[in-house]
């Protein structure tokens, strides 16, 4: 089995060598910065997660014994900030962890720690990075974000090791030669550094112009001439222990592992490319990402058989990202550089015609966002919600109110509400303030405003039946609630769904009665115009659902009825049959 786990506490799992990618709970997940990620050698079922997290109750050292399925956070070790982790070779009962406060160490499988570095040393700490002796657990390195440290009696007394670095060298990672164990590698923000002694003296490495920051370095475990180095100018390949380097690949890879089955299989994690699989011993690599996603979507939208979905601050990777079978493969399209994109339109008349905002305005593709132009902006300094009809008119939201314009760009005020939402449903435009919801029945030249389900409440979505335009469902702060006269007046939902945030609201666009809302990072669905609710068998939702972290958009395609599709800002887009055989109205 592999396992892969994200800065913001994602972990996925492969059993068929990366080909596909399942996320897993993790409790910690989103809310905390995993920092470091151990599997038992001898026993694989058991891991380690070393967590930081400003929630003070998560952070510390979480261990799984079955494979991820549960989770404990070690108790001893609540509330600090873990950086790092290491498992000492010759007995994996021999734990230790780099906090911000110093070095642990359990004997015990992580059961129980005990301070192995003095509290009164200021320097030693923060340890982000550890590396035990592989024949000796006596002897343990330690990497701060000044410089490294060597212990050589399990603690009892601590060398600084730094003759022949940079003095102020953040120390990523540190890797000792298991063949050679006098031979040190260290990876570090002012480069990559070996050592013949020990530690004892380091010496710079040369590395390609503009690879100077170096996230980790790793030798091959049985062929240890062969070292890779995670740099900012790409991945780095030596094949003669660091006198000659190759850039095998332009991504920002951050870490690494070696297949212990299949000579020549390496796996790499990447911020820019996601995960990356190698078979040839790191010559070439190629993505391997199926499954798995870890990218900052803002936006879900399609048309026909076309559905688009964006990301944004991904350097190289970010932009619009396409799909024509339903998910099965998506394509990335590309990024309108310099922009962001933050919300997009697809026209229901045409599916590969898109308009989308960004920082500096609104920007039009004709070709399904491979190549973007600049259209004109209706007045405000951001665009905050987009909306595209049949027929060619477009209606944006900006700061200074509502507008209606054409693809052309030609704009035209039509009301001077500050919607922050803007949405079509039962083929009617809808604009959400947070105190207010209004809705247009003439294409937005007009709009009027719904009445309030509760004093109070914060409007987060709604939604009208299309087939019967008098019937609309609310999703708001203070539950889910029914209007059956056009969005007028309001009566609570309790028949499946509890009084509290509701943070979406969809009706089926061509099946009259179905309806979804998502609550407590569940999606509920109803069958009766949205009188009873029940959630749906959904393993993304349920995912998330522990961080009340439900999808960010739920969307059907007129032309694909039968699929549900979801957006999860940190895992993409998940999707999910909705087949019925009969839809019932009371």
């Amino acid at each position: 089995m592999l396992v892969a786990g994200t800065h913001n506490g994602l972990i996925f799992t492969s059993t068929n060598g990366g080909a596909y990618w399942n996320p897993l709970h993790f409790p910690a997940q989103i809310a905390s910065t995993l920092h470091a990620l151990e599997i038992d050698p001898e026993n694989p079922s058991i891991w380690y997660a070393g967590v930081e997290s400003d929630t003070a109750w998560l952070s510390g050292v979480w261990k799984t014994t079955d494979s991820g399925r549960t989770w404990n956070l070690v108790s001893e070790t609540k509330g600090m900030a873990v950086w790092s982790l290491a498992i000492f070779p010759g007995d994996a009962a021999i734990v230790v962890a780099g906090t911000g406060v110093g070095v642990f160490r359990s004997s015990d499988h992580g059961t129980s720690w005990k301070r192995m570095s003095p509290e009164s040393n200021t320097e030693l700490k923060p340890v982000v990075s550890l590396a035990f002796h592989p024949a000796n657990s006596r002897v343990l390195y330690a990497g701060t974000t000044h410089l490294p440290w060597r212990t050589g009696d399990g603690g009892a007394t601590w060398q600084s090791i730094h003759e022949g670095m940079l003095d102020d060298s953040d120390v990523f990672s540190i890797n000792v030669d298991p063949l050679k164990p006098t031979r040190v590698f260290a990876s570090a923000c002012s480069g990559v550094y070996a050592s013949q002694n020990e530690a004892a003296l380091w010496k710079k490495l040369e590395t390609p112009k503009g690879a100077f920051r170096t996230y980790f370095v790793a030798m091959e475990p049985k062929r240890t001439d062969t070292v890779f180095a995670g740099t900012t100018e790409g991945l780095l390949r030596s094949a003669d222990g660091g006198h000659s380097w190759r850039k095998v690949s332009p991504n920002a890879v951050h870490s690494m592992a070696f297949d212990p089955w299949v000579t020549g299989r390496l796996f790499f994690a990447s911020s820019t490319a996601g995960l990356l699989v190698s078979t040839d011993d790191g010559v070439t690599l190629r993505e391997s990402n199926f499954g798995f996603t870890n990218r900052n979507f803002t936006t879900l939208t399609g048309a026909g058989q076309q559905l688009y979905s964006s990301s944004v601050y991904e350097p190289i990777s970010g932009g619009v990202y396409r799909t024509g079978n339903l998910g099965l493969r998506w394509t990335h399209s590309g990024e309108p550089r310099p922009d962001q994109l933050l919300t997009m339109s697809a026209s229901p008349d045409n599916p590969e015609l898109l308009l989308a905002a960004g920082y500096r305005g609104l920007l039009k593709s004709a070709d399904g966002g491979k190549t973007w132009v600049p259209a004109q902006s209706p007045p405000g300094s951001r665009i905050q919600g987009l909306a595209t009809l049949p027929g060619g008119t477009v209606l944006a939201a900006t700061e200074q109110g509502l507008f209606r314009g054409t693809t052309e760009g030609s704009w035209t005020q039509t009301g001077s509400q500050q919607a922050t939402t803007l949405a079509v449903s039962g083929g009617l435009p809808l604009a959400l303030t947070d105190r207010t919801a209004y809705v247009s029945t003439d294409q937005g030249n007009t709009w009027r405003a719904c009445g309030s389900p509760q004093d109070g409440i914060t409007w987060y979505g709604l939604a009208f039946d299309s087939g019967s335009r008098s019937t609309a469902i609310a999703a708001t702060s203070g539950g889910a609630f029914r209007s059956t006269d056009g969005c007028q007046s309001w009566s609570a939902v309790r028949d499946g769904l509890r009084a509290e945030t509701t943070s979406l609201a969809l009706f089926h666009p061509v099946r009259r009665g179905e309806a979804y809302v998502s609550q407590g990072g569940r999606v509920f669905r109803s069958m009766d115009g949205g009188l009873r609710w029940a959630p749906l068998n959904d393993e993304a939702a349920a995912a998330d659902s522990s961080v009340v972290a439900g999808p960010s958009s739920l969307f059907v395609l007129p032309s694909a009825p039968d699929r549900l599709f979801a957006l999860f800002p940190r895992r993409g887009v998940f999707s999910t049959t909705i087949v019925t055989k009969e839809t019932t109205l009371q």
